[in-house]
């Protein structure tokens, strides 16, 4: 008895360990991390987790109490070994792959992860098969301990950082906006489009190639071609874009962006001046600002509630089993962006090319639904990430599978965006309200592909090795289309050299509503288009591990004075580190 009791302590206690670091501390570590990023509560995916944990429990613990005495000591030495390996990979050799937004994985880089993660595995494999029976002696009493400190550690960051748990607004797992969404005004619209990561200069050559279609389909824009952005991604674009702040690392970054939303942004003060306020968008950085309604698009957009849940619960465990797996295995689990569990679990093409569908599909409802019966002016933000990588669709705007995100095919996959987006103005149109609105259509960031400069040639004196990227480059991530619609302005699309950054836009609208009031920056139609005006772009390289951060690891500011496609204008200024403690 004294024997059965002690190989089903060993075998339970072993297997809990393996187990809880898969579908437990993996998906938290994960969560705590991407909290932005994800729509449904952790509780909600844990509970998914939950059956799956207790049948694998109960199956790896069954097999090692079938097996005759040598076999079993051997398989928990394994098991006990696999639990460690599991841990060390998915919390010490996390190797850097990027953002995994989209850009694709580059496999062929850096194969010595794989030679040192397999060299490591099969080493400890090796140890736990030489040195079973020690190994053995201590499976038990080593797992249930560290899944005790593992579980210390849990809860001090939940004590630490509580809105893990927190259960996310009721608009997070909404299947469908509420109707407010598709209402416009019959007085006065201020529609604030964003397309992520859509670059100027691939705008510039799509509407180059059929001129006289979107001359007339964009009437009364007009396109500033050397406008640039602030940061090269989202987190802190939004508030410079709503604000023109900018941030400097000197503060946490969580803490600067709940300032800012929460205080004096253009949208804030127009909701005071009695507009009703919508948000949309896929991720939502607006929980402190004021607003009338407030929408994240759902993944997959039209699902039930449970799909929703489902689809995001299979997305996390790819995301633990990537991280936990060795080099070698990382490339079949993610499957170029199509995920190993997302694929054989349900029935989207991965997270992000399930993204680019589930937000076509909002704006083809928009589109659909869109009503004039508001009586309070609006303004309505929407957020769209069709236009960000992964390239997903073909030059019919079709689903295609293993499209390279090249230049090229990123042009292509923002004409489909582009297309969509008159396709929305259009039926502004029919609706009667497309004149008198203020239409502001811009990207985030540009998607940081490459871009033709001028006086390439030209050294900069100044060493750049620790920004790590070269000025066409950053300068791919600062080229941020921007294109502007005030109310009443007629004539086909205007293309302005006027030297603008996203920072104006406060001011700009400001300006054409006659608010009155100040913000940092100048509006756009102020700036003659001969100014050689001096703009600051801030560059910094992202990680996911970023979004749990307080600052950023270095903040490079770069001075542009002159064009953004003049390397001659380009000078490093500042670098901004976190603050000492």
């Amino acid at each position: 008895m004294r024997i059965i009791s002690k190989r089903l302590i060993a075998s339970l206690s072993v297997s809990l360990f393996v187990v809880s670091n898969i579908l437990l501390f993996g998906p938290f570590n994960i969560y705590q991390g991407n909290i932005n990023e994800l729509v449904v509560p952790l509780a909600s995916i844990l509970k998914i987790l939950l059956l799956p944990a207790f049948i694998l429990i109960l199956v790896v613990s069954a097999m090692g109490l079938l097996l005759p005495k040598k076999s079993h000591q051997r398989y928990i030495s394994i098991l006990f070994i696999l639990g460690i390996l599991i841990w060390l990979q998915g919390n010490i050799l996390v190797w850097k792959y990027g953002l995994l937004d989209g850009h694709g994985i580059d496999w062929s880089k850096n194969v010595w992860r794989g030679w040192a993660d397999l060299t490591l595995w099969i080493a400890l494999l090796f140890v736990a098969l030489l040195f079973y029976k020690q190994i053995y002696k201590i499976a038990g009493f080593a797992s249930i301990a560290l899944i005790s400190l593992l579980s210390v550690s849990l809860v001090f960051t939940s004590v630490q950082k509580p809105e893990i748990w927190e259960v996310k607004e009721k608009h997070s797992l909404s299947t469908v906006p509420p109707e407010e969404i598709f209402e416009f005004s019959s007085k006065q619209n201020v529609i604030h489009f964003i397309l992520d990561g859509f670059q100027s200069d691939i705008f510039q050559e799509i509407i180059a190639e059929d001129m006289d279609h979107y001359s007339k389909s964009l009437q009364g824009f007009t396109f500033f071609k050397e406008n640039i952005g602030s940061f090269p991604t989202t987190y802190m674009s939004i508030p410079a874009f709503f604000s023109g702040k900018i941030y400097k690392n000197k503060i946490p970054m969580r803490r600067f962006l709940k300032k800012v939303i929460g205080g004096r942004t253009i949208t804030n003060v127009l909701h005071d001046l009695g507009y009703e306020i919508d948000f949309v968008a896929g991720k939502f950085f607006f929980k402190n600002a004021r607003y009338s309604n407030l929408y994240r698009i759902a993944f997959p957009y039209g699902g039930t509630k449970q799909h929703i849940v489902k689809t995001n619960s299979a997305f996390m465990l790819d995301l633990v089993l990537f991280r936990c797996a060795p080099h070698f295995l990382k490339r079949a689990i993610y499957n170029n962006e199509q995920w190993f569990i997302q694929r054989m679990l349900t029935s989207t093409n991965g997270s992000l090319r399930g993204r680019y569908f589930s937000h076509a599909a909002f704006l083809n409802d928009l589109i659909n639904h869109m009503s004039v019966s508001r009586i309070k002016p609006v303004y309505k933000y929407i957020h769209l990430m069709t236009s960000h990588p992964p390239v997903v669709v073909n030059n019919e705007c079709e689903y295609t599978e293993n499209i390279p995100a090249t230049r090229e095919n990123l042009k292509i996959q923002a004409k489909c965006c582009l297309d969509h987006f008159i396709k929305f103005l259009m039926k502004l149109k029919m609706k009667g309200v497309y004149e008198s609105s203020l239409i502001i259509l811009h990207a985030d960031h540009g998607v940081g592909r490459e871009i033709k400069m001028r006086n390439l040639s030209k050294h900069i004196d100044q060493d750049l090795s620790g920004v790590g990227k070269s000025i066409p480059i950053i300068a791919g991530s600062a080229t941020a289309l921007m294109a502007i619609k005030p109310p009443q302005s007629k004539g086909i699309l205007k293309t302005s050299k006027a030297q603008t950054a996203l920072t104006d836009i406060p001011a700009t609208i400001s300006s054409i509503l006659n608010l009155n009031e100040k913000f940092d920056g100048r509006s756009v139609f102020e700036i003659d288009p001969a100014e050689v005006r001096e703009r600051n772009f801030y560059y910094h390289k992202w990680r996911h591990e970023n979004w749990k951060s307080n600052y950023l690891q270095r903040l490079d500011e770069f001075i542009i004075k002159g064009s953004v496609f003049d390397k001659a204008s380009w000078k490093l200024g500042l670098t901004y580190y976190p603050p000492k403690r």
